[in-house]
C-alpha cells in the first residue's frame, strides 16, 4: 500500500516512517487473513507512527485499516470510535477518505443490526463519493445499501440497489456494454449532469427516510445547481426554496443567505423583479461578508431592470461600505498571519538552537571527538537551515512582487484608458453643438461608471464585460461620428451572470480595431463574439480594415502596440502565474479580409 499527502505540510515527511508504515499496513493485510491478533499489532503500529507525523491523510489511512481489524474481529463499535475521529478532520480529507469513513461506520452499524445508522452513513458516504466521482465506491455502497434493505425485509428496495451497484462497477458487463458512452479514468468514471441528479435524488429519499435535515440540506443545494446548469429553472428553484426551509429548521449557525440569493436570482432569469428583490433583501438579514455583495449584485441588477436609477445608487452606495468594511478585515486578517507566522518560526527556531545546545553539551561530557563531529554537523545543519530560511523568503518576496505587480498593472491600464477615451471627447468637442458634447459626455460617465466598478476585481461576468465593449464602442461611434458599425454576439450556451473573464482584457483588442483596424476604411465595421468552444471561453474581435499580410513581417508587429496591449500581455502572464488561469491570443490578418483577434481562456465561475 502506498501512502501519500494530500495537502502540502509545513515540514518534509519522514520518509523512512512513512516507509514503515507502508510496511505496517501490508503485514497487517497478511495476517489478516490468518491471524487476527497480529494484524491488529501491526494496524496498531501503523497508528501510532502515523499520529506523531501528524500528516492527517496518512492518519486518516491508518484508522481506516485499525477499523477494518476491528471489524473482522467482530469488535464493531471499537471500529466505530475509531473511524468518528476521521470525521473531526473532515474539512481537511479528501471526499475519497471521507467516503471511505462512513461507509465503514455503515458496515458497523449494519453488523450491530442499527440498519436506520447504517443507512445514514451510506448515504453520506454515497454523497462524498459522488463529489469525488469514484464509481467504484458508489457501486460498493450501492451494494451496502441493497443487503441492508435485504436484511431488514425490503426486497424491492434492495432488488433496486443492487441493479446501481451493477450500473456502477466498472467490472459489470453492463458497463462493458455501454462503455462507448462513458469517460473512464481508472475506477472513475465521467458523469453527465442527469447522473448526477438521479444519485442525489437517491440520497435525498434516505435522508428523508432518516430525517437527516444536515444532509437534506447538502442534498437540495446539490440538486438545485445541477439543475440551473441543465437551464431547468423551474426544478432548480424548487429545490433552492426547499433548501431555504430546511435549513431554517436546523437550529445552528447554518445560515439561508446563500439559496435565498441563489433563488432571487432564479426568479430574476423569470422576470420576476418583485420576488427577487424580496429574497436578495431577506438574505442581507443573515448574510456575511461576500454573500452579502452578492445579495447587493443582485439588487442591484433588479433595480437596474425596473429602471429605479435612485435606487441603483443608493445600493452601490451601501455595497461599497461593504466591501471597503471585507477589504480591511482581509487586510487585518493578512497582517495577524503573517505575525503569527513569523513568531511561530522564530519560535521553533529558538526551540531548535536550545536543542542543538543540549545535544551538544551532552556530547562534549560524553566524548569529546563526538562533541567535535557533532558540532561540525550542527554547523551544517544551521547552514542548510539558513539557506532553506532564505530560499523560502526569497520565494515570498517574488510572490509578493508579483502580486503587487499585478494589482499595479490593474490600475495602469485603467487611467491609460480613461485618458485615451477623455481624449478623444476633448478633440471632438464643438462650443456650437452642445447637445451631441453633452452626449459625448454622458456616454463616457456610463463607461468610466462600469470601469470603476471592476477595478478592483480579478475577475468579472461576462455581462459586465460585454455592457463595457458596448458602452466603449457607442463611445467611440460618437467620435469618429458613426463611421463604422459594430455587433456583439454572446453564445446562448454561455452563462453570462456566472462565467467569469479578466476585466479589460477584450477592450485593448478592441480599441485597437477601432484605431487601427478601420482606420481610413469606408462603412466600417467591428464583429465581437462570446463562445464556448471545448469547454473553453472563446472571444473573438473581428474587424474588415486593410489587414496584413505574413510576408511582410511577423503578425505582432503590425499589431498597435499602444500602452493598454503591452499591460494586457503582462496581464496574460499574472494570471497564468498567480492564477493558473491560461490565457491565449491568436492574431489572423489578411490585406483583403481584416484581422481576426482570438482570445481563449478556461471556463470560470
Amino acid at each position: 500500500m502506498v501512502l501519500y499527502s494530500q495537502n502540502s505540510e509545513s515540514k518534509a515527511l519522514d520518509s523512512s516512517k512513512i516507509k514503515k508504515i507502508e510496511t505496517f499496513i501490508d503485514s497487517a493485510d497478511q495476517f489478516k487473513k490468518s491471524n487476527l491478533d497480529s494484524a491488529l499489532f501491526y494496524a496498531d503500529l501503523a497508528l501510532k507512527i502515523s499520529e506523531k507525523l501528524k500528516n492527517i491523510s496518512i492518519v486518516a489511512e491508518s484508522r481506516l485499516k485499525t477499523a477494518e481489524i476491528l471489524w473482522y474481529k467482530k469488535n464493531y463499535l471499537s471500529a466505530i470510535g475509531i473511524l468518528k475521529l476521521n470525521l473531526n478532520h473532515e474539512d481537511r480529507l479528501d471526499n475519497n477518505l471521507i467516503g471511505r469513513t462512513y461507509k465503514s461506520m455503515g458496515d458497523a452499524y449494519r453488523q450491530e443490526r442499527q440498519s436506520d445508522s447504517a443507512l445514514v452513513n451510506y448515504a453520506k458516504a454515497l454523497n462524498s463519493f459522488l463529489i469525488a466521482k469514484n464509481n467504484r465506491g458508489i457501486s460498493l455502497t450501492y451494494l451496502s445499501l441493497g443487503i441492508t434493505y435485504e436484511l431488514g425485509g425490503d426486497k424491492t428496495s434492495a432488488s433496486k440497489f443492487y441493479e446501481k451497484s451493477m450500473t456502477f462497477s466498472p467490472n459489470s458487463k453492463l458497463m462493458e456494454k455501454h462503455k462507448n458512452q462513458l469517460y473512464e479514468d481508472g475506477v472513475t468514471v465521467g458523469y453527465d449532469y442527469q447522473k448526477f441528479i438521479d444519485l442525489s435524488l437517491d440520497i435525498e429519499r434516505i435522508a428523508t427516510g432518516q430525517n437527516d435535515k444536515r444532509l437534506l440540506g447538502i442534498t437540495y443545494n446539490n440538486l438545485k445547481r445541477s439543475y440551473f446548469r441543465q437551464k431547468d429553472y423551474d426544478r432548480s428553484l424548487k429545490y433552492a426554496l426547499k433548501e431555504i426551509e430546511v435549513k431554517s429548521q436546523i437550529k445552528s449557525d447554518v445560515l439561508t443567505s446563500d439559496p435565498k440569493i441563489f433563488a432571487g436570482n432564479i426568479y430574476l432569469l423569470k422576470n420576476d423583479t418583485q420576488k427577487a428583490i424580496a429574497y436578495f433583501k431577506d438574505a442581507l438579514k443573515d448574510a456575511k461578508d461576500s454573500l452579502k455583495l452578492k445579495a447587493y449584485d443582485g439588487l442591484k441588477g433588479a433595480y437596474v431592470k425596473l429602471g429605479h436609477t435612485s435606487k441603483v445608487v443608493e445600493i452601490m452606495e451601501a455595497s461599497n461600505v461593504v466591501r471597503d468594511s471585507l477589504n480591511a478585515k482581509n487586510s487585518r486578517i493578512s497582517t495577524r498571519e503573517i505575525i503569527e507566522r513569523y513568531q511561530n518560526e522564530k519560535q521553533q527556531q529558538e526551540i531548535e538552537s536550545l536543542n542543538f545546545q543540549n545535544e551538544a553539551k551532552a556530547e562534549k561530557i560524553s566524548n569529546q571527538r563526538l562533541t567535535l563531529f557533532g558540532s561540525l554537523a550542527g554547523s551544517v545543519l544551521l547552514l542548510l537551515l539558513g539557506f532553506l530560511l532564505y530560499r523560502n523568503y526569497r520565494a515570498k518576496q517574488d510572490l509578493n512582487y508579483s502580486q503587487l505587480n499585478f494589482r499595479l498593472l490593474q490600475t495602469q491600464l485603467n487611467p491609460h484608458f480613461m485618458f485615451n477615451a477623455l481624449n478623444e471627447i476633448k478633440l471632438n468637442l464643438d462650443p456650437d453643438k452642445s447637445n451631441e458634447t453633452s452626449e459625448h459626455l454622458s456616454s463616457y460617465s456610463k463607461l468610466m461608471r462600469l470601469i470603476l466598478e471592476g477595478s478592483d476585481k480579478e475577475f468579472v461576468s461576462v455581462e459586465d464585460d460585454v455592457s463595457l465593449i458596448s458602452k466603449f464602442l457607442q463611445l467611440q461611434q460618437l467620435v469618429h461620428d458613426y463611421s463604422f458599425n459594430f455587433k456583439i454576439h454572446v453564445d446562448e450556451s454561455l452563462d453570462m451572470h456566472y462565467i467569469k473573464i479578466p476585466p479589460m482584457l477584450v477592450q485593448p483588442f478592441v480599441e485597437n480595431a477601432v484605431l487601427h483596424g478601420i482606420k481610413s476604411v469606408d462603412n466600417g465595421e467591428i464583429k465581437i463574439q462570446y463562445l464556448e468552444q471545448n469547454n473553453e471561453l472563446v472571444v473573438k474581435v473581428e474587424d474588415n480594415g486593410k489587414g496584413f499580410s505574413k510576408s511582410k513581417s511577423e503578425l505582432g508587429k503590425h499589431l498597435h502596440q499602444s500602452m493598454g496591449t503591452k499591460i494586457i500581455d503582462q496581464r496574460i502572464n499574472n494570471y497564468e502565474k498567480l492564477h493558473g488561469f491560461k490565457i491565449d491570443v491568436q492574431t489572423v490578418s489578411n490585406e483583403d479580409s481584416g484581422t481576426i483577434i482570438i482570445i481563449t481562456c478556461p471556463i470560470f465561475f
